[in-house]
């Protein structure tokens, strides 16, 4: 398990003193809104202008891209995904193996899961075999939760997002991602009693780009490790200057140094 400890610390450290910002690109998600498509070679070329912790893609896209990016940079590879057409649009299929992510250059695999439906038993089944396979590999698995279907009535409910935390620390995820709940109490003591680092995913229902720094901005204040920002939502002209906002926000307090004596 040393080596899965390792990646996970090389995935989320950071240089510029700074929470770590990772980005997105898959074409199809879970939290709604921001729903205009780009184009991968966007990507790439935001990407290379500006420097990042990771990135996390699926594993079609490590293969075509991958060496466009540098060897420093960590790839998770996203294994479960499903057209933006499926119904219900939240339902994932496992659709990439963890040998296949390695030999994309994964250093962290990622799954996603949706709770409160008929679908849950089976995500959650294909988290427990993926997870052991990663594990057995020394690969670190991010483990992204959103409450999603009928019986869902706010899928933002605060005790939904810190059950969501909860859960991902029963299952033994190395990292959980959730949405910012915009309850600050009970975000922050649910992230205190987390037994993973938890990063920020989702938009809080904003419909804005303003409203989407606004709503990591909080989630981060409230003691989250990190933020996966989704390619989608950095406006199409000011993607590069977007990612350098994001990043801002995400940096840490200067700490105050007293005189030497």
């Amino acid at each position: 398990m040393i080596g899965m400890y390792r990646r996970r610390e090389r995935l989320l450290s950071t240089e510029n003193n700074s929470k770590p910002v990772i980005v997105s690109f898959e074409q199809s998600r879970m939290d709604g809104g921001f729903t205009s498509s780009v184009s991968a070679s966007a990507c790439v070329d935001t990407i290379s202008k500006h420097p990042l912790n990771s990135l996390l893609v699926s594993g079609g896209f490590a293969r075509t891209y991958g060496l466009t990016f540098p060897s420093s940079l960590p790839l998770v590879v996203q294994l479960s995904l499903a057209s933006k057409h499926a119904v219900p649009s939240w339902n994932r299929t496992v659709v990439c193996s963890v040998l296949e992510a390695l030999r994309s250059g994964a250093d962290a695999v990622a799954l996603q899961l949706a709770i409160g439906n008929e679908y849950e038993e089976k995500m959650l089944l294909d988290f427990g075999s993926i997870s052991e396979e990663a594990h057995s590999y020394g690969l670190p698995v991010l483990l992204s939760i959103y409450a999603k279907g009928d019986r869902i009535v706010q899928e933002y409910d605060r005790a939904l997002i810190a059950d969501s935390i909860m859960l991902g620390s029963e299952l033994g995820a190395d990292i959980i991602a959730v949405p910012y709940s915009g309850h600050p109490e009970s975000f922050a003591q649910a992230i205190t009693e987390a037994s993973a680092p938890v990063l920020l995913t989702g938009t809080h229902g904003a419909a804005t780009f303003d409203g989407y720094c606004t709503s990591v901005e909080n989630g981060l204040a409230c003691g989250a490790d990190g933020v996966i920002v989704p390619f989608q939502i950095l406006p199409k002209d000011k993607q590069i200057e977007s990612l350098e906002r994001i990043q801002s926000i995400a940096k840490l307090p200067e700490e105050s140094k007293e005189d030497d004596v």
